[in-house]
């Protein structure tokens, strides 16, 4: 005797963002920061009426704080636990519906045990265990892309809209500009193969000194190991050597300059997300997939054969840093301060 064929199973719904809460978790470097933001500031415009948040170090706390989409911030810091971040966020008034997960961290964890609904994430193996939905992703081989694509794409596949300039506008702190004023940081926490060399550092000092007349502040971040920016202030007295503790502390300097020139490093990106004209000068890092977002940022590179290596000490002579000539750099600056407002 035959039966008549089951009932098919109901599938599963589409893909897509889910609840009107949305917590963010953000990645932990500073650049990776930086480049996601479009990402989230997409959820926000597809869904204006929803509450977003977002989970952090505490380290980037300032760095959020500049984005207006924002709702809420929750900070851990390198001593918190998922314990702690669960009684802080007791008695909250918001009830997270949806997280977007990048990074196996404690913002995972925290999402899991807070039993968040919808905990979303790439389909890598190590971000399994937190999720309850993987968005497809794919490494085959291609043409290189910038990794804000990494995100956006994130997004696209949420079927969240991602081709729209507002995206990308600066977010700018409410700091007195100070006219003529540049940001130099010849220091990178890449390594010290993304740090250009001291004496065309020099001719650059004496550009915007004597040619351009402009103020110049000196950036020197300890947490980068580097000398070159105490080096460079000790040539040029006139000039402020300005020692920040962490990247959230440059923040206001950047924010009050007309024009930031640096190394390759979170310090460009930050700058960029803030709206200051950067130039940032490359060397073993691929501009095509790092480099400043923002129509009103330049980069610099001087290219040789063993460039991109994306390593931060480099096994052979510097090349890609020796051969990139002052000249190089003062055409781009030269270019970047006519445009500014007078």
């Amino acid at each position: 005797m035959s039966h008549p064929p089951p009932n098919p199973l109901p599938q599963k719904p589409p893909l897509g963002l889910y609840g009107g809460s949305i917590l963010f978790a953000a990645p932990r470097n500073w650049d990776e920061a930086c480049f996601s933001v479009p990402a989230l500031r997409a959820v926000r415009s597809a869904r204006p009426n929803c509450s977003l948040g977002v989970i952090c170090h505490e380290e980037h706390f300032p760095l959020w704080q500049t984005v207006p989409e924002l709702n809420g911030i929750i900070a851990y810091n390198d001593k918190s636990t998922v314990r702690q971040l669960l009684k802080e966020q007791e008695n909250t008034r918001y009830d997270w519906d949806c997280a977007i997960l990048w990074e196996n961290d404690i913002s995972a964890q925290f999402c899991q045990a807070r039993k968040i609904k919808q905990r979303l994430a790439y389909s890598h193996k190590k971000m399994q265990r937190w999720l309850t939905d993987a968005v497809p992703f794919s490494d085959e081989p291609g043409p290189v892309e910038h990794r804000v694509q990494y995100y956006l794409r994130f997004m696209e596949a949420l079927r969240v809209p991602t081709q729209l300039p507002q995206l990308f506008t600066p977010c700018p702190l409410e700091t007195e500009l100070a006219p003529k004023h540049v940001i130099v940081s010849p220091a990178s926490d890449y390594g010290p193969s993304h740090e250009w060399t001291l004496d065309h550092w020099k001719e650059i000092m004496h550009l915007l000194l004597k040619n351009l007349g402009a103020s110049v502040s000196i950036v020197h971040l300890p947490i980068a190991k580097s000398t070159i920016a105490r080096e460079l202030a000790a040539q040029f007295p006139d000039c402020t050597l300005v020692t920040l503790p962490s990247f959230g502390d440059a923040l206001p300097h950047l924010a009050s300059a007309s024009l930031s020139i640096g190394a390759d490093s979170s310090l460009c990106h930050l700058s960029a997300h803030l709206g200051t004209p950067t130039i940032a000068l490359f060397g073993p890092n691929d501009p095509t997939w790092r480099r400043p977002l923002g129509r009103q940022n330049a980069f610099v590179r001087h290219k040789v054969e063993c460039s991109p290596c994306l390593l931060s000490k480099c096994p052979l002579d510097r090349r890609c840093q020796n051969e990139l000539t002052h000249e190089e750099v003062a055409r781009v600056i030269r270019e970047k301060w006519d445009a500014l407002a007078p």
